[in-house]
């Protein structure tokens, strides 16, 4: 039976209250509701465990902990959405990071080239890694036919390989101070969160969350206000249907693929400046899994169809603060996984549920 083509989460005070009674009223609220409850509730309770969960530095840290990550969720919320998956965005972003790392010693040879040219080869030769490794995903996934699954997890198994193998398996540094500047971020003017040596420590903002919070708007944007949104959407809600209504569904995957891969180079050029240095073997390891978590907290569903970039926000939000609660409240770092697995199951189940009331 066919479905009706989704549509972007609408407020639940669109066109008055449920009649149905309470029960209604919340399966009518936006999907990601369920998740702000959570995120804000497990705010306040962490910040009564130990207050200083909600110091300046503390929550710009979680922010600064969990940018690439969104940056990453932002494509992997339209690629599910369009009723995909892409396993293989952790290892891509290495492999962007590697080579990215590699232009900049190119370039910055001795330290005698210009380091404004090198850290501009960094970002040009991520991006466009990760932009070539997720069209390459899209045609395979849309011309070649094969399972989404399929071709990303064979993607997740040949970009660590070959970053590995061009790393020699170890790591690549790329250290510069116009670099290590992009990594701390920008100083927030008449801010104090110390003194070194009688100097003013100020507050400052991460590059990489300032990348995070625009790319994030830049996404509601094109899934709201553009046609390729709307497509994505329509194809996400019943492929079939969007074929008859002319839609492009082979270019719409392939452009989709294409941005997510885009949004891995792009965040492997903050890895790149964070940390200066890119371990091929570890880099990105299980970020995939993480960011799949976020876009299913965040209250898109697997099945396509539906879903928003504010969902994947909060959902990135929770998963950084429940990392941060655990290091505060010094659970072992082995159950860490363990907690964010249930989480998983909890955020699938609550949207079945729902999915069943909507019936």
């Amino acid at each position: 039976m066919s479905r009706s083509n989704p549509q972007p989460d609408a407020s639940p005070l669109a066109g008055g209250l449920p009649r149905g009674g309470i029960g209604d009223l919340i399966a009518s609220l936006p999907a990601w509701s369920g998740a702000l409850a959570a995120l804000v509730v497990l705010m306040i309770v962490t910040a009564m465990v130990n207050p200083a969960f909600i110091t300046p530095v503390n929550l710009f840290n979680v922010l600064h902990h969990n940018a690439m990550l969104g940056i990453i969720a932002v494509g992997m919320t339209l690629v599910i959405i369009l009723a995909g998956i892409d396993l293989s965005v952790g290892s891509l972003m290495a492999f962007a990071a590697v080579l990215g790392a590699m232009a900049f010693g190119i370039v910055h040879a001795g330290g005698e080239g210009s380091e404004w040219l090198a850290v501009g080869a960094v970002f040009a030769v991520a991006a466009a890694v990760g932009l070539a490794g997720g069209l390459l995903n899209g045609a395979l996934i849309a011309w070649g036919r094969l399972a989404p699954f399929i071709a990303t997890l064979a993607g997740l198994v040949a970009y660590r390989s070959a970053s590995t193998w061009i790393a020699d398996g170890g790591h690549v540094s790329a250290r510069s101070p116009l670099l290590e500047t992009i990594g701390r971020g920008l100083a927030i003017p008449f801010t104090n969160i110390g003194r070194v040596g009688g100097e003013v420590i100020p507050l400052t903002v991460p590059s990489a969350v300032i990348a995070f919070i625009v790319i994030a708007a830049l996404g509601a944007l094109l899934l709201r206000r553009t046609r390729l949104g709307r497509h994505i959407y329509a194809i996400g809600g019943n492929e079939q249907a969007a074929r008859y209504s002319a839609i492009a569904v082979e270019r719409m995957k392939f452009i989709t693929y294409g941005i997510i891969g885009l949004l891995a180079g792009i965040a492997a050029f903050f890895h790149i400046a964070r940390f200066e240095s890119v371990n091929s073997a570890s880099a990105g390891q299980l970020l995939e899994l993480e960011v799949i978590a976020a876009v299913v907290i965040g209250g898109t569903r697997m099945q396509g169809g539906s879903g928003s970039i504010i969902g994947t926000v909060i959902g990135v939000l929770l998963i950084g603060v429940i990392r941060n609660m655990l290091i505060l409240l010094d659970v072992n770092t082995y159950a860490h996984g363990l907690v964010m697995g249930g989480i998983i199951i909890v955020a699938v189940l609550a949207q079945q549920l729902a999915a069943r009331r909507a019936v």
